[in-house]
This record gives structure tokens, C-alpha cells and sequence, in this order.
């Protein structure tokens, strides 16, 4: 049984710099265009928590339509922008957060501000690996350590996760869950999610040349069974899953 939850893949909002990669930023009109179109047609941002309860069969469910906001590779220090869209619509959202690299955590004034608008601190890795990779040994740290740093720093439980890079195989979903993550989000492109893939939740990437007006067709039926379609006779090259040993 699978449940109507787009989770939407964001990275960075603003415009590139240095040496980043361009296709990793969304221009700020162009997400608050984005946002305006979700709430014209209905859609309700949820919280990873709430379609983590919806997930495990909570009687309250979720709106009829639901979407959960991501965020990879959150920066603190460049994502003003993003973060005052958010409240405009007041849309919760969940950052992913690279434990390793301190300068672009939260301090304890964006902590009160996250809790009030809803943002959600998920983790990302100490470093960033490619998690296929990695020694069993290295997966632990990377998964456990992170989870960790992070919770010392936020002082709630950190309990959603993502893949860097998307590369994830059964080797690294069970050392999410013995990190004690009792979500995570993967590269696999669908909008409908399931009990049984907690650990490698589809998501929709949100890429800075797609006009608003595609949104609404990521959002469809038809665009969800075509990706399931092309994952299962082995075309779905964006899905970064390894087989694992």
C-alpha cells in the first residue's frame, strides 16, 4: 500500500558562487514562485515528522494534499532566503545538515527560529561520503556519529536522514537504521511512498531550468508509475542505488 506524499529535493535557494555547482541552485524567485503554486492548488506542507507518523498508520493521516520540503547539503550562513519564503507561507521544511562542517550548522539563535517555523534539523553524514564506498566500520561513524553531533547541538532527537549523493544499497539502509533513523530520503524519483521503503523514501528534484508549470506534472500519477516503471526494468539511471555486498 503506498500513500500520496511528494517530497520535494531541494539543495541550495539563491544564486551560485565560486565554484558550486550551478544545477544545485534554485533562484529565490523562482522557489517563491514554486511555494505560490503548491498553496494556489491546495497543497499543505507537512513536517518529516508528521509523514513519519502518517507512514506508520497514525489515525490522523495527512491533508489531501500533502508535501514535505527538503533541503541537502543545508548551509546555515546562505540560507536566509529560503527560510523567510518558508515563513511567508508557512510551510515547515527539513534541512539536512553535514555534521562535519561546523561553519555551516545552526547556532542556538537560528535553533528558537527553526523551532517556530517549523524547520526540522535531519542529518547528512559527518563528511559526505559516497556511502557505498565505506567500510562497515566508516558507516557506522559516518551514520551514528553524525546522528550524534547532531542531537548535541539542537538538543531534540535527530532522527531523518539522507544519502549523500543518493548512493545508498541494503548494506548502508541497515546501518541508518542502527544509527536509530527511523526515516530517510534517497535520489529515486516518485511522488507515492510506502511503509516498506521508510529508509529510502522517493523524492521529486527540484532543478533550477524547470519552469514552475512542470511541477504540476512531477506532482501527477503518471509521472510517479513512470519512474516505478523505469526503475524496475533497470532505466532509471538517476537512482544512485548500489547492490551492496
Amino acid at each position: 500500500m503506498s500513500l500520496y506524499l511528494p517530497i520535494l529535493m531541494y539543495h541550495h535557494i539563491g544564486e551560485p558562487s565560486g565554484g558550486a555547482k550551478p544545477g544545485l541552485f534554485v533562484p529565490t524567485a523562482l522557489f517563491r514562485e514554486q511555494l505560490a503554486f503548491l498553496a494556489a492548488r491546495g497543497f499543505r506542507a507537512v513536517s518529516a515528522d508528521a509523514a513519519l507518523a502518517a507512514l506508520a498508520g497514525a489515525p490522523a493521516g495527512l491533508p489531501e494534499r500533502p508535501v514535505l520540503i527538503t533541503f541537502d547539503d543545508t548551509e546555515v550562513p546562505n540560507f536566509g532566503a529560503a527560510l523567510g519564503i518558508l515563513a511567508e507561507f508557512r510551510f515547515p521544511a527539513i534541512g539536512y545538515f553535514i555534521a562535519g562542517r561546523r561553519q555551516s550548522l545552526p547556532g542556538p539563535g537560528d535553533l528558537e527560529g527553526f523551532r517556530r517555523q517549523g524547520f526540522a534539523v535531519g542529518s547528512h553524514c559527518v563528511s559526505h561520503p559516497w556511502m557505498p564506498d565505506l567500510s562497515p566500520e566508516e558507516l557506522r561513524r559516518e551514520a551514528g556519529d553524525s546522528r550524534r553531533q547532531l542531537e548535541d547541538l539542537v538538543g531534540v532527537p535527530v532522527v531523518h536522514f539522507a544519502y549523500p549523493h543518493g548512493g545508498y544499497g541494503p548494506r548502508e539502509v541497515e546501518a541508518v537504521r542502527e544509527a536509530g533513523y527511523r526515516t530517510a530520503v534517497s535520489t529515486r524519483r516518485g511522488n507515492r511512498q510506502s511503509l516498506s521503503e521508510i529508509l529510502c523514501l522517493r523524492r521529486i528534484p527540484m532543478r533550477p531550468e524547470a519552469p514552475t508549470r512542470r511541477l504540476g506534472h512531477f506532482l501527477g500519477r503518471l509521472w510517479h508509475w513512470e519512474h516505478v516503471l523505469k526503475e524496475a526494468l533497470g532505466l532509471e539511471h538517476k537512482n544512485r542505488r548500489k547492490a551492496g555486498p
